[in-house]
């Protein structure tokens, strides 16, 4: 009898059972080759990293993705397998080469582009010389020197956020970091990109849900990044976006708003809209207008939260260092800073410099992994090869508490930052080579001049001209580590000082 004749005669049951050993067979032959006779097999890993890509999955859904890496390269060494065809790599040279070579991104970047893959950004576009070429036609208006011409409207921001600081410290309202600092920082990247800021910091509220969608979008990313296929039916479905029904949809909405308002602003300041816009009027071929909207939107859409979620860890952190605290208030009383402190003041004082970038390591604002791609021909790190289109990821907390910083590599302590008598430039170079809060390489993060000249004057006036105190004292915040982490749930109470 042929094999149609008995398909032909078998029941239901036999069916089924037919195709449930088959595809039985076909996953256990796959777990047993992905185990055994993978070219990643000899990597250490968690057990069902070796076959799949639970543990990822698991990590990013429970919010622990910073804090587990960092255990599974204490347990492991600088090669850990974290899923099937995927290799976390920590260690201060082999890490640096993978970001600084000019690799292309792995997929989960993908799912980046906002609202959907017909908008590709700087960050979605996975291809290493696509970005490159794309980030010639945008660079100027990242260029520090240009970021530089909108300190004074930044200032208006900061200013307008000190005057509502003020009015919760006189009504003995609490304040809570994880809102203000961001509606602050909301506001700025409106005035730094559009001219306007968005109204945040004079509404005192989170408008139109932008603040939560924000934090509802991060953890669904980091979750369908690693399934973009489930993703273009979800959220990147057509008829979703079609609906309106995507989150990332009020930031595209925000920014074709403020792109006509600019058009007929007459107090429209240079910017970064101005400069791409100058851009593409010199070279439509390099830079069109539909990569200025996907700029805007990626700037609008990243920018707020990660700022935010740094200087909520230099001033939760610098709670609970008296002696520091009082060392930096030294600092700032001898400086005579502005009355909003510059950019200039503030980056010469290093007891700042080193509470900001103390905050950074122990707490970045991006917790996933950064992954890229083994190019043709596979890439060596530490005399062992990957093969081509291995994954090879950084995370930057992993990086960020490796033994280079010191024994005390878990605490909070911002003096590892100071230069010691007698010592050479070695120690400090080494960390600073390991600090990569804003990546490495071409992928690194563009709008990093502008949130190290806003962290570092917002943090300087919250120590120079408020006491803050937790309502509940010493209570610990609370934070998911996925995409981003930025913690909540530790509200204080202002009081005014020295004004």
């Amino acid at each position: 009898m042929s094999i149609l004749e008995r398909l032909q005669n078998a029941s239901s049951l036999e069916v089924f059972l037919a195709i449930l050993i088959t595809i039985s067979v076909f996953v256990f032959v796959t777990i047993i080759r992905r185990i055994f006779f993978h070219a990643l097999s000899d990597i250490p890993g968690p057990f069902v990293a070796k076959f799949s890509t639970i543990w990822q999955l698991w990590v990013v859904i429970t919010g622990q993705v910073g804090p587990a890496t960092i255990a599974l390269h204490r347990k492991y060494g600088k090669f850990v397998r974290i899923a099937y065809n995927e290799v976390s790599v920590c260690d201060p040279e082999c890490s640096l080469t993978v970001l600084r070579r000019n690799l292309d991104k792995g997929s989960w970047y993908a799912i980046t582009a906002l609202p959907d893959s017909s908008l590709p950004n700087q960050m979605s576009i996975r291809s290493a010389k696509d970005e490159i070429n794309l980030f010639k036609g945008l660079s100027a208006g990242y260029k520090l020197s240009n970021i530089a011409q909108a300190e004074p409207y930044i200032d208006d921001c900061i200013a307008l956020f000190r005057r509502r600081l003020d009015d919760l410290s006189f009504t003995a309202q609490p304040f809570e970091p994880e809102m203000w600092f961001t509606f602050l920082f909301f506001d700025i990247v409106g005035e730094v990109t559009f001219s306007k800021r968005f109204g945040f910091l004079e509404e005192g509220r989170d408008i139109a849900h932008a603040i939560k969608n924000q934090w509802f979008l991060t953890a669904y990313l980091a979750v369908m990044g690693y399934f973009p296929w489930a993703h273009n039916y979800l959220l990147a479905n057509p008829l979703i976006t079609y609906l309106h029904l995507q989150p990332a949809m009020h930031v595209l909405d925000t920014v074709r708003a403020a792109i006509a308002s600019r058009a007929t602003n007459y107090k429209a300041h240079p910017d970064m809209l101005s400069h791409w816009t100058r851009a593409h009027a010199e070279h439509s071929d390099r830079l069109s207008a539909r990569d200025i909207l996907a700029a805007c939107a990626v700037t609008v859409g990243a920018a707020a939260d990660t700022s935010g979620a740094a200087l909520q860890a230099f001033v939760y952190y610098l709670l609970r260092d008296a002696s520091m605290l009082a060392l930096l208030r030294a600092e700032l009383a001898a400086a005579h800073l502005s009355p909003i402190p510059s950019w200039e003041e503030t980056r010469a004082l290093p007891v700042l410099q080193a509470c900001i970038k103390e905050s950074l390591r122990v707490h970045c604002p991006v917790s996933i992994g950064l992954p890229r791609i083994a190019p043709p021909g596979g890439i060596t790190l530490h005399a062992r090869t990957f093969p081509a289109g291995t994954v090879l990821s950084v995370n930057q907390w992993a990086m960020h508490h490796l033994g280079v910083f010191g024994p005390d590599v878990d605490a909070w302590n911002p003096r590892r930052w100071f230069v010691r008598a007698g010592e050479g430039p070695e120690r400090l170079r080494a960390m600073e080579a390991c600090l990569i809060p804003f990546s490495a390489g071409y992928n690194q993060c563009p709008g990093q001049h502008l949130a190290q000249m806003e962290i570092g004057k917002v943090a300087a006036l919250m120590v120079r001209d408020y006491e803050v105190s937790q309502v509940v004292e010493g209570a610990e915040w609370r934070f998911r580590s996925h995409l981003a982490a930025t913690p909540w749930g530790w509200p204080c109470w202002l009081r005014v000082r020295g004004r």
